[in-house]
């Protein structure tokens, strides 16, 4: 069972009790901060890395003085048993068929031309699978922890400090992830491709895998353009580049002269102030100063920390950590009911918008979830509003990334919870982060789409429903945590039903459409997202299937849209009651906004 709402309401309870407590504490050890922020990357804007994977000769003969043309640079991810392999053929697993660089010659990749250098393991095994590409034998955890360990010293013995990783094959499990967090601050995947929206997720980077024929410079284009629309992160993968490049996308090659194309092209939209180049560390957000005590618990569950499960949430010395410091982390085990970790009260300003980083590995989770929520106090350190923000009810590695915005000028503090409930789980919390972005750097939230997203005027202000039965108004406080008197009731029947949204105007680019749901109740089936098209003539056009959630609990709902064509002139979002499904649920908070 997840989290429910009687399992919020305990959280608070407790954490006013505590908030009472730390609130003078908090005062003491912390100050504002956010003129003296320092954060990369502070709000959405539009990015692209060139990435090269293994270590490959070409990339210093080839690629970096094509992007030094254009004032451009890259991050290669080397596979450190291969380096000095200059003759061909040679027993490389990445590739026996193409020149390595020497250790002197990535020196000058990242000396002469500034790109980032990242690991790319010891030997270029799969982490976690066998057969085709991949070795017969399968990897043990020891072995897996020695590529990512020994690349990482090969690479700082010759004064080379990687942070980033590549996976080769783009293969990994969780657990393989787990103990890539210990080492490095960032994982690109291969097989994972698309732009990567902000504030990402900084251990499965996204990516768009590059190879002659199959992907034309006019399609890299377009990702650099859509990258720009909608202030996402492009990350472009490459392997050997070569002049006269082999057709076959299964070579992995890809042509000087087209590099250079794209390369100009990026030129003219960073000339332009549309896009920027970074390479993948500079692309994370990241900063200073961390406002959060003993962030990475190497005091264990103090300075300012505490917990209301001390049997089941404790300080761990086990190496479950993450990078740079993953010795020690927080371990969360569930128990007959919730449990939580506190934070601090940490002082905030109502104008500064924040960023929490959390690492966060679920180990296990047979039920339930894993949940973020950040309390809000006044001046007085008493308990006066709350927002839910993230939750995690599976097998995932991960590092949680969310904004924070004070709900009123009342708000003088905050503190972040992080609750376990359910069963079966073990998890756990390392290295949280709470960066101020700063009022001046972060534009405000975008003001919402849709009108009466609070029900506070019921099922009114354009918002329809084909059961007026079973579908109704509440004002019996099932809504959100910020605003919970009014929402909507959802109880299923025999057919599938259906709360309607007012159609938005909407124009090409990126919406996040964003809601709270609490299911109550239910022995089967979800409630569906979906979104409606129409044309300028308010005509059904198309449609898109966004998100079931089929769990009981509370779920923020976040979705994403894109218009699918440039005849969509208006969408709405529609709620789906599956018929037969026993659910009883509460749906509010529905925010439609376009970053």
């Amino acid at each position: 069972m997840t989290r429910t709402r009687s399992g919020l309401a305990r959280g608070r309870t407790k954490l006013v009790t505590i908030g009472l407590a730390v609130g003078a504490m908090a005062a003491a050890l912390l100050s504002p901060t956010a003129a003296n922020a320092a954060v990369d990357n502070p709000a959405p804007g539009p990015l692209v890395s060139f990435t090269f994977d293994d270590g490959g000769l070409s990339a210093l003969t080839q690629a970096a003085p094509t992007l030094q043309k254009y004032g451009l640079t890259g991050t290669n991810y080397v596979v450190t048993n291969c380096v000095g392999m200059t003759t061909v053929p040679n027993t490389c697993r990445a590739s026996t068929d193409i020149p390595y660089m020497t250790w002197d010659q990535i020196t000058q990749l990242q000396n002469t031309y500034g790109w980032e250098i990242g690991s790319h393991t010891v030997t270029h095994q799969c982490l976690v699978s066998v057969g085709d590409d991949c070795q017969n034998t399968k990897l043990t955890a020891a072995q897996v922890d020695a590529e990512l360990a020994n690349s990482k010293a090969a690479l700082a013995a010759r004064g080379i400090n990687a942070t980033a990783f590549a996976p080769p094959y783009g293969d990994y499990d969780m657990s393989a992830v787990a103990r890539v967090a210990k080492y490095y601050s960032s994982m690109r995947g291969f097989a994972d491709t698309g732009n990567n929206i902000w504030p990402l997720g900084d251990y499965l980077l996204r990516n768009v895998p590059v190879q002659e024929v199959t992907t034309p410079v006019a399609t890299l284009k377009a990702k650099v353009d859509e990258a720009i629309a909608n202030k996402t992160w492009v990350v472009f993968t490459f392997h050997d580049i070569r002049p006269n490049p082999s057709t076959n996308p299964d070579d992995y090659q890809y042509g000087t002269a087209e590099l250079d194309q794209l390369a100009a092209y990026v030129k003219t939209k960073v000339a332009a102030g549309q896009i920027r180049n970074v390479n993948v560390s500079k692309g994370l957000v990241t900063g200073s100063p961390n406002m959060m005590p003993n962030p990475t618990f190497n005091n264990g569950i103090a300075g300012g920390w505490r917990t209301d499960a001390p049997a089941a949430i404790t300080a761990d010395s086990g190496n479950n950590g993450s990078f740079p410091d993953f010795a020690k982390s927080v371990k969360l085990v569930s128990g007959a009911t919730a449990g939580h970790l506190f934070s601090p009260a940490v002082p905030v300003t109502p104008t500064t918008n924040y960023l929490f980083k959390a690492f966060l590995n679920v180990a296990a989770v047979t039920a339930g979830e894993v949940g973020f929520y950040v309390d809000e106090y006044n001046s007085a350190g008493q308990w006066i509003s709350g927002q839910f923000r993230k939750r995690e009810n599976s097998r995932w590695v991960e590092a949680m990334n969310f904004t924070y915005t004070p709900t009123s000028t009342n708000v003088a503090s905050a503190s972040l919870q992080i609750w376990v409930a359910g069963t079966g789980i073990t998890a756990y919390v390392d290295n949280v982060q709470m960066l101020a972005l700063g009022a001046e750097t972060t534009p405000p939230p975008a003001s919402s789409l849709v009108a009466n997203g609070t029900f506070d005027a019921g099922i009114s202000s354009g918002w329809t429903t084909d059961s007026a039965s079973t579908i109704v108004a509440d004002a019996a406080n099932h809504g959100s945590p910020a605003n919970p008197v009014n929402s909507v009731k959802l109880t299923a029947t025999t057919a599938n039903k259906h709360l309607f949204s007012p159609q938005v105007a909407v124009t090409p680019g990126t919406y996040k459409i964003a809601g709270y749901l609490n299911v109550a109740a239910r022995t089967s089936g979800e409630v569906g997202f979906y979104i409606d098209e129409y044309n300028a003539a308010g005509q059904w056009i198309s449609g898109q299937y966004k998100l079931g959630v089929a769990a009981a609990g509370v779920t923020n709902v976040d979705l994403t849209y894109s218009p699918s064509t440039t005849s969509v002139a208006k969408a709405s979002l529609q709620v789906i009651v599956q018929g037969n499904s026993g659910l009883q649920g509460y749906f509010d908070d529905v925010r439609w906004t376009k970053p």
